[in-house]
């Protein structure tokens, strides 16, 4: 059985003969499945161009969709035609077909992996390599590993250096002259920046490993909401939303737009660690869903021999299911005991919403709040009466929505806080990645143009809260801070809702 292992830890030529294969695929004409681009384009492909640099990098040079695939051997020259094409294959169900805000995104991208993985060692095989490479895994998990030195949780938040620099001096990247296959011009950022309870306002955390159910909205679905098809979806399951689409936007660059994110090579690390996390959370005791519809969705893809194959979820439901395994290695499994009990992760409840903006909130890179009307209902009266005191019962669930988030342009990662009235202090309750944004507010065959849709559990800080002495839930605001300034890009969130359990 074939074992992928921590990127980290690799002490062999895994990644030179990485490198030497993106090179080799990257000759391949895009009509090509074995080729660097048609892989990349089955997990999107888009022409858009902008008129200024939507990155939010001022010294970051001109990018656009259309740029990066103009570069594609093969692909037309002429944008209509590029677009026919992409269409074309759209329509055969091999080009645009990621899933995304989908009870399907996990299975999927494990079945994407298996295949380009065998793609990968193929060619490392006949340009005279070993026959047994694999796909190593970014665990950028370790972080917060308690077992390593500073050094190294240090270590795990940077993309390794066999993939490119970021000049601080010229404030633009390189590439490793030993390694030229891995760097791509239009990767932003090469560090993350987690959520610590020294940097409480950070991106990303270990959360979503508590989560305790597979299907579900927001933190409530491990592995997402029930859908169809779904290419551009409005609700992230939680490893989706985090790390997943976090680390994506703070990455930045191609790996901030799901249609060009997989022409970067540390995309697939990336995969595979969300792909080992999705195993680890198995091991741990939980299931998956048993519904035949999920078990039974058909996805084609093509094979090392550019032989049209198909898979579906009851095909990859372990990892030994495709002859591979994971090295051991942190999985943030247990990092925290929830403050109160966790009924609502098992979808034991009713929400409904308690409160709301009336207007739209349009972003911008300083922090902006917002105040939130209460709905008279008695309904919302008994809500807050639990919510509204230390000495009343501990609330059950609450949580802060964001509904109807439309925009452009990659945007890097944006935090949510509660604040009290006549105060400065603020308190975090997540961050939400935008991954996908531009997609999910464009009208298509794969989407309604309606935008993200993003819930929040608040309920561990809202009971904290309680205490506080300005606590009053019905005088809250919610404010909200991109992690980088925006530049060119644009986000608009329709509404800011609380909903709790009634």
């Amino acid at each position: 059985m074939r074992i992928r292992k921590n990127v980290n830890e690799i002490k062999d030529g895994t990644l030179l003969w990485y490198s030497k294969a993106v090179e080799e695929m990257k000759k391949r004409d895009i009509s090509d499945p074995t080729s660097w681009w048609y892989q990349a384009a089955i997990h999107g492909i888009g022409f858009k161009t902008y008129t200024e640099n939507p990155l939010g990098h001022n010294n970051m040079h001109e990018w656009s969709e259309d740029s990066i695939w103009k570069k594609a051997k093969g692909i037309p020259q002429n944008t209509i035609q590029a677009e026919a094409l992409a269409d074309e294959m759209k329509d055969k169900h091999f080009w645009q077909q990621c899933q995304h805000g989908s009870w399907y995104f996990l299975p999927w991208h494990r079945m994407y992996l298996y295949f380009f993985e065998r793609i990968v060692s193929k060619t490392i095989q006949d340009l005279g390599g070993p026959d047994d490479w694999t796909l190593p895994y970014w665990n950028y998990f370790n972080a917060f590993n308690p077992k390593l030195t500073p050094k190294l949780k240090e270590k795990a938040l940077f993309i390794p250096q066999e993939f490119g620099f970021f000049c601080n001096d010229t404030h633009q990247t390189q590439p490793n002259p030993d390694f030229p296959g891995l760097w791509i011009e239009e990767r932003q950022s090469y560090k993350l920046n987690p959520r610590t309870p020294d940097h409480p306002g950070d991106l990303w955390d270990t959360s979503s490993m508590q989560s305790t159910g597979f299907v579900g909205e927001g933190p409530d679905g491990f592995g997402g909401e029930i859908t169809d098809f779904s290419h551009n979806g409005r609700y992230f399951g939680a490893l989706e939303n985090n790390p997943h689409n976090t680390v994506h936007d703070e990455i930045g660059g191609t790996m901030g737009d799901p249609n060009t994110a997989a022409l970067d090579p540390i995309f697939w690390l990336h995969h595979a660690n969300i792909d080992r996390l999705w195993q680890s959370w198995i091991e741990n005791g939980n299931t998956d869903t048993t519904d035949k519809k999920w078990l039974n969705q058909v996805f084609y893809f093509h094979n090392e021999h550019g032989e049209k194959v198909s898979l579906s979820p009851s095909d990859v439901l372990n990892t030994q299911q495709l002859d591979y395994t994971y090295s051991e290695n942190y999985s943030g499994l247990n990092q925290t005991e929830p403050v109160i009990h966790k009924s609502y992760l098992r979808g034991t409840f009713v929400l409904d919403t308690i409160a709301a903006s009336i207007k739209p909130l349009s972003l911008n890179s300083t922090p902006i709040s917002t105040s939130l009307d209460f709905i008279s209902s008695e309904k919302t009266k008994v809500v807050l009466t639990h919510i509204g005191t230390e000495s009343s019962p501990a609330p059950t669930a609450v949580y802060v929505s964001l509904e109807n988030i439309t925009g452009a342009g990659n945007i890097a990662p944006v935090h949510i806080f509660i604040k009290l009235p006549n105060s400065k202090e603020r308190f975090f309750v997540g961050s939400l990645g935008l991954f996908g944004l531009t997609q999910a507010s464009s009208p298509s065959t794969h989407s309604a143009g309606q935008g993200l849709n993003v819930q929040l559990n608040a309920t561990e800080i809202v009971h904290q809260l309680r205490a506080h002495p300005q606590w009053k839930l019905e005088d809250i605001h919610i404010e909200v801070e991109p992690s980088r300034a925006l530049g060119a890009a644009n986000a608009t969130i329709g509404r800011i809702s609380i909903k709790a359990e009634v």
